[in-house]
């Protein structure tokens, strides 16, 4: 029985970080209001192929999307905590939990297509 190396692993976290919030805004639509997001679904599946295939054109494309829906989200975080009165805790919680979550989107759209053209490029140099 073959043990999964951990370096194996942990290179597909932000694959996963994407999926996980992909299928947490699926289920959220479809739990409250029974809406199917086929845009989600869409995310999922792409995101699978991503990870299946290990192409660089969709590791590009993928982190341009990511990178500029995280860009986008930041300054509407930035906009809805300027609404809120100076010092609020609401505001605050606001501002901390969006800049986390995009934040750490916008470092996975720069990770995301670095390691697929290391992976390319070592194996053409091993060949």
């Amino acid at each position: 029985m073959k043990k999964m190396n951990l370096s194996k692993g942990i290179q597909y976290i932000p694959e996963v970080f994407i999926v996980l919030v992909a299928i947490y805004w699926f289920l959220d639509g479809l739990l409250a209001t029974s809406y199917i997001n086929y845009l989600m679904l869409a995310v999922i599946l792409f995101m699978s192929l991503l990870v299946i295939l290990k192409n660089k054109t969709m590791a590009l494309f993928a982190s341009l999307l990511i990178g500029l829906g995280s860009l986008y989200m930041i300054f509407a975080v930035l906009s809805e905590y300027s609404e809120f009165p100076r010092g609020d805790a609401n505001g605050l919680k606001l501002l901390l939990t969006g800049a986390i979550i995009f934040l750490s989107t916008l470092l996975i759209s720069i990770l995301l297509p670095i390691k697929y053209f290391k992976r390319k490029q070592s194996l053409s140099q091993n060949t």
